[in-house]
């Protein structure tokens, strides 16, 4: 099994959200929604260094909380607070950030706020992946599609639709597929750095299950996420 030698963990959070304004700092099920990816990088127990990534002090102050928890709460420059400003850039720019500080890391593990309900062993697993694949492939997350892209297609002139298999198969009885849902990236430092790409030429996927890959986008994940964390916290109390 490969070496990753040192781990660094990002957790990007911009202040700014257009279809969700504050979204970051949003309480779901009575915590905000930035400090579930926080708690969950630090169950999972990785022996990283965690950067907060943000241009917004509530944000950063929310992640000072942590601070004895090993989380280090970083503001990044406002030029890379907008929405023409690449994931990639400011993974880079952490990455800058941690090397001043002295340390070399050879591996980067993105974890993005809008994914409140991946789990740490969803991080575990990504990472393990990773190792045993020589650390050369970047690992995605994915979760199995709610319905075959078969099913999908196009709506052309007169209302048409085109491009749907219409042949009858049963949902069970097409190929399974997955999609990528935004919750773990594991990836090379000098790839990234090298290619300012998260995206080596292979690419390797973790499996999570979809009840833990929503990623909030607008209200209605919000509320779904909502109603899926406050069923998670009593299952886990019962």
């Amino acid at each position: 099994m490969a070496d990753t030698g040192e781990v660094l963990v990002v957790i990007p959070a911009r202040g700014g959200s257009k279809r969700l304004p504050r979204k970051n700092v949003l309480p779901l099920a009575g915590k905000p929604l930035i400090c579930w990816t926080i708690e969950a990088a630090i169950e999972a127990e990785l022996e990283a260094r965690i950067i907060v990534s943000s241009d917004d002090e509530e944000i950063l102050a929310m992640a000072r909380r942590y601070v004895s928890k090993g989380i280090i709460a970083y503001k990044r420059p406002h030029a890379l607070a907008t929405d023409t400003a690449t994931t990639a850039d400011v993974l880079i720019d952490a990455i800058i950030s941690d090397r001043k500080a002295g340390y070399a890391s050879k591996t980067i593990i993105l974890l993005q706020p809008t994914s409140p309900l991946r789990a740490a062993e969803d991080i575990q697993a990504a990472l393990q992946i990773y190792r045993e694949g020589g650390c050369k492939d970047t690992v995605v997350s994915v979760c199995e599609v709610d319905h075959p892209s078969a099913w999908i297609g196009t709506i052309g002139e007169g209302s048409r639709l085109e491009g749907i298999d219409a042949s009858g198969k049963r949902s069970q009885d097409h190929q399974k597929e997955y999609r990528l849902n935004g919750a773990v990236y594991v990836s090379s430092v000098e790839m990234l750095v090298d290619e300012r790409s998260l995206f080596a030429k292979g690419l390797r996927a973790s499996v999570m299950p979809r009840s833990r890959s929503l990623d909030i986008d607008e209200e209605v994940d919000f509320k779904l996420c909502s109603i899926l964390s406050l069923r998670n916290l009593s299952k886990n109390s019962d």
